[in-house]
């Protein structure tokens, strides 16, 4: 297929929504920036000096703070030298509140003049509590963890530092809210407060304020992140929606990746890690600075190993021969690879054009050579040469923000027909993906006075998939999506102890009907600097993603060895509608039929089509079944009066079936699948979070959400037409009577009508070009429901003594089966558990520089209905058909309840103080407890791992 030109950004500015939506968000803009001002107090005296680390010399880019009567009388930023100076200040005494990332908040008084200057010399040492930490996340500017208006967790550079981990993610396993479902060495899906899944974007993941995602596929894919740990600064969780300052796909939180600047980490850093099933990974990070303007940083990764082994029973052994396989790969044997490769790295340059200036630009570039990752509509994917390119710009100046993005995928195939890249396990189908995301942002800010500070800002985003004709098949030429929003937000210090934050956002999506509008709201009440209590109204929106659009992919062929293939659609803009028009189909229904010609719409009543029926029983060893219980001349005698049975004259009824998931459905349950819609989430939440004498963290978070048009994964739409058992036994006893006597015959029915009756003839199929033979379908839907879901995350930490530290987790979610609402054959589930907890002690033996750690992590069980993996009875074996007794089918492992146990032990090489080496010994699950996280995933066990790690 020839490519196709970028449409971005001509094709957005043909929606009229679009440009009404971008005109609109300029005239905010405008508005703000002319209405913005600062009134400046005359004083006279000022407040100077400098602010260090004790380990590491002066810091710069610090925010210095004066305050008077609980209101900012006086800020500054810490130059190269780490000084400061904050003239104009009336006489007083004044707080003065420092803050720097990873650094703990400093927070002391001092005397000031009338014409005098004092002077301080401020030492910030590393956070220790999580609430004494400066994020960024939550507001989308510098601010302690303690007063931001929503709950955030923070992964500190150190504890990243002391921890081997394969990725990222493998720092968050205690972090309350947070659920990860490992597959594998390097495959996992993070939520926050549940609702994961197979094939999961839910969290928005950002680098750097940059989309993690695969481009198109919108799904966070840990292993082909291209910052290597070493290059992290730490990692900040916000629990709860963000879309009113994050925009579409927020709902479930913000996981953000920041990485360390190469002004404030200069030097040379070497990893070496290595452990069990063969893991070994090798790492480096290097930064400094061209002149005291320019730095750069670069930095690399590569990791192999040996994944957990699992043999997924819906994959065939030999590859079958579908319309979509390669015919090289037809009959060869299906094997997966389990060994695990990637390689990758950062290349990024900071230019500080001025004070409070700077312009960022980065290259990432992630390669995984092999791998193993679930999709979920389509089973498991083997990953072979997928590649990850992105490029970012980012300029900020002051209150100033503006960066642009581009995420470049190629899942290493160059079209259908190429076998050297990634592939679907269950077909042997290769997989094209050279899709591209492009985005753009600005953001502002000003104060007006001392008590009221405004952020607004505008993002587009232009999502272009090019799959080759595979992921989007027929779509392929009509696939394209883009999405523009603005937003603005308040913040209101209504008095020193009550601040009140107000956003609100408007967003358009190109492929969707409407605007979309996220409100939020936060109360929050600070009796002191040391507790926070707040109120917080979110309404967040998530857009399906462009394969729920789009999606036109085989997904097995010739199922139960009958001429049934399964295709996973996305939904059109029209949705589906099915023919109700066919007089003698059950409701009225039309169906299609591999068993007649043309596959042509008929009446959805299989008794027409008995003859099929029976030819498929005689070549699946009716016969033979039959002589070894009435011997060989009768099984011949029988045979022959079966193919003289009318059907249709018989009366023989029709029941429709669900065969993929062995359930009856009625006429009236098969409804139109309308076009998709957004999911709104509205959350009401209550926290508090406090420090309680410089000794003990507490966070708590009771939290109320409503979702509305839920979409669920993908779920066969398109049930079967099966002879009903009950009226064919009446029938074929009837008919065989004459020749054989009405107790035999009735012995003879008895034994014939249920095999008969569990062969499917033809498919329920919606009128629709991409529905136009018998194929089983599976689509996704919106749920016209409410989900009512309510729940509460607990977090402290206890400084026992100066060395020895208590840390704590705990994690509760009301629901995680929602009967009311179907999924399949099955009705929805939170694919996460409804209790989960850790508790972690730390001790640091200073003398020597070591410390040990001693976690705990407990998770209830759960079921798992994602797509194709559903924990329970599932499709059929290959060349068997499942039938409503279960044989022929398989089942996957239901996530058990289990308790782990994970240790470490860093030690800090005494005589290496000055280039930071240490060595490190990581196990988690300890004890070796192998059980699945999800279905259709190994049992993981134990992992033990090393590190060895120098700075100079």
């Amino acid at each position: 297929m020839a490519e196709r030109p970028c449409s971005f950004p001509g094709e957005l500015f043909r929606h009229r929504s679009v440009r009404a939506a971008l005109r609109m968000a300029v005239a905010l803009i405008a508005l703000l920036a002319i209405s913005g001002g600062d009134a400046m107090a005359q004083a006279t005296g000022s407040i100077s000096g400098t602010v260090l680390s004790p380990a590491t010399g002066p810091i710069s880019g610090a925010q210095v703070q004066a305050l008077l009567g609980g209101r900012t009388a006086g800020t500054a930023v810490s130059g190269e030298s780490g000084t400061f100076r904050i003239d104009g200040l009336a006489a007083g005494r004044y707080t003065i509140q420092v803050r720097s990332l990873g650094y703990s908040v400093f927070r002391d008084t001092v005397n000031v003049s009338a014409g005098q200057t004092a002077q301080m010399t401020i030492a910030l040492t590393r956070s220790v509590l999580q609430l004494d930490q400066v994020v960024t996340t939550v507001s989308r500017a510098e601010q302690s963890a303690m007063e931001a208006p929503a709950s955030v967790n923070v992964v500190s550079a150190e504890q990243i530092e002391e921890r081997p981990a394969l990725t990222p993610i493998d720092n968050l396993r205690s972090v309350p809210g947070i659920d990860i479902s490992q597959g594998g060495l390097v495959q996992s899906n993070v939520v926050t407060r549940g609702f994961n899944n197979a094939f999961s974007g839910a969290l928005l993941t950002l680098i750097d304020y940059r989309f993690a995602s695969v481009p198109s596929l919108r799904v966070n894919v840990p292993l082909l992140f291209s910052t290597p740990n070493e290059d992290i600064e730490r990692v900040e969780v916000l629990l709860g929606p963000a879309a009113a300052l994050y925009g579409p796909n927020s709902a479930n939180g913000v996981l953000h990746i920041i990485t360390k600047s190469p002004f404030e980490s200069q030097g040379t850093t070497m990893t070496l890690d290595a452990g069990e099933r063969s893991v070994i990974r090798g790492a480096m990070r290097h930064a400094g600075t061209f002149s005291p303007s320019v730095g750069y940083k670069i930095s690399g990764e590569y990791m192999q190993g040996e994944e957990w082994e699992f043999h997924d029973p819906a994959e065939p052994a030999l590859f079958p021969n579908t319309p979509n396989t390669p015919a090289p790969r037809v009959g060869q044997p299906n094997v997966r690879d389990f060994d695990v490769q990637k390689f990758g790295g950062e290349a990024r340059i900071d230019w500080r054009i001025a004070d409070g200036t700077e312009w960022i630009n980065s290259y990432g570039l992630s390669h995984a050579g092999s791998a193993i990752e679930l999709t979920g509509a389509n089973g498991t994917a083997q990953v072979n040469g997928w590649t990850i390119h992105t490029l970012q710009s980012r300029l900020r100046s002051g209150r100033f923000f503006a960066q642009a993005f581009a995420n470049l995928s190629d899942a290493g195939n160059d079209d259908s027909d190429d076998l050297g890249g990634t592939y679907l396990l269950r077909t042997g189908q290769p997989i094209v993906d050279q899709s591209r995301t492009f985005a753009a942002q600005v953001q502002h800010g000003f104060n007006l006075g001392d008590a009221q500070a405004f952020t607004y800002g505008v993002d587009f985003i232009s999502t272009n998939p090019r799959t080759g004709g595979t992921i989007n098949g027929r779509n392929e030429d009509d696939d394209d999506v883009s999405e523009i929003g603005g937003y603005i937000q308040s913040e209101t210090a209504l008095s020193p102890m009550w601040d009140l934050h107000l956003a609100a956002r408007v967003d358009q999506h190109s492929r969707l009907d409407g605007t979309f509008f996220s409100p939020r709201a936060a109360l929050v009440f600070k009796p002191s600097e040391m507790h926070n209590l707040r109120f917080t109204y979110n309404r967040a929106f998530s857009t399906p993603a462009n394969f729920s659009f789009f999606l036109d992919l085989l997904q097995a062929a010739n199922i139960g060895g009958l001429p049934y293939n399964v295709r996973a659609l996305g939904v059109p803009e029209d949705g589906f509608q099915f023919r109700r028009d066919c007089a003698g189909g059950v409701g009225s229904l039309c169906m299609r039929s591999p068993f007649t010609p043309g596959n042509d719409y008929m009446p959805a009543n299989a008794a027409p089509l008995y003859p099929a029926a029976l030819q498929v029983a005689i070549a699946g060893g009716l016969r033979d079944g039959l002589a070894a219980q009435f011997g060989g001349p009768t099984a011949d005698a029988i045979i022959g009066q079966l193919q003289t049975f009318d059907a249709l004259a018989a009366g023989v009824n029709t029941n429709l079936f669900d065969v993929v998931n062995r359930a009856p459905v009625s006429a009236a349950s098969v409804v139109d699948v309308e076009r998709l819609k957004a999911t709104f989430t509205n959350v009401f939440e209550v926290g508090y979070k406090g420090i309680l004498g410089d000794r003990f963290r507490l966070a708590i978070d009771g939290w109320y959400q409503q979702r509305e048009n839920f979409i669920t994964p993908a779920v066969n739409f398109t049930p079967n037409a099966l002879l009903d058992t009950a009226s064919l036994g009446a029938g074929l006893a009837a008919h065989l009577a004459p020749a054989f006597g009405a107790g035999n015959a009735q012995a003879i029915a008895t034994a014939i009508a249920p095999s008969l009756a569990q062969i499917p003839l033809g498919t329920v199929v919606p009128n629709s070009p991409l529905t136009s033979n018998a194929d089983i379908a599976f689509t996704y839907q919106n749920i016209d429901e409410t989900i009512d879901l309510y729940g509460a995350d607990i977090a402290l930490d206890f400084l026992v003594t100066p060395d020895f530290t208590m840390l704590g987790t705990y994690s509760w979610v009301s629901d995680v089966v929602f009967p009311e609402i179907p999924s399949g054959a099955k009705p929805l589930t939170l694919n996460a558990p409804d209790h989960k907890a850790s508790l972690t002690f730390r001790y640091d033996y200073r003398p020597n520089d070591l410390s040990f750690e001693l976690r705990g992590r407990y998770q209830n069980t759960f079921p798992v209905n994602s797509a194709v993996f559903v924990s329970g009875t599932n499709l059929p074996l290959p060349g068997q058909t499942c039938l409503p007794n279960g044989t022929g089918c398989y089942q996957y492992e239901k996530p058990p309840t289990a308790s782990f146990l994970d240790a470490q032990v860093v030690w800090r090489f005494p005589w290496a103080a000055a280039q930071n080496a240490l060595l490190s010994v990581n196990a988690t699950n300890l004890l070796n407890k192998e059980v699945p996280s999800f279905a259709g995933v190994p049992s993981i066990g134990r992992m033990i791992m090393t590190r060895l790690q120098v700075t100079f």
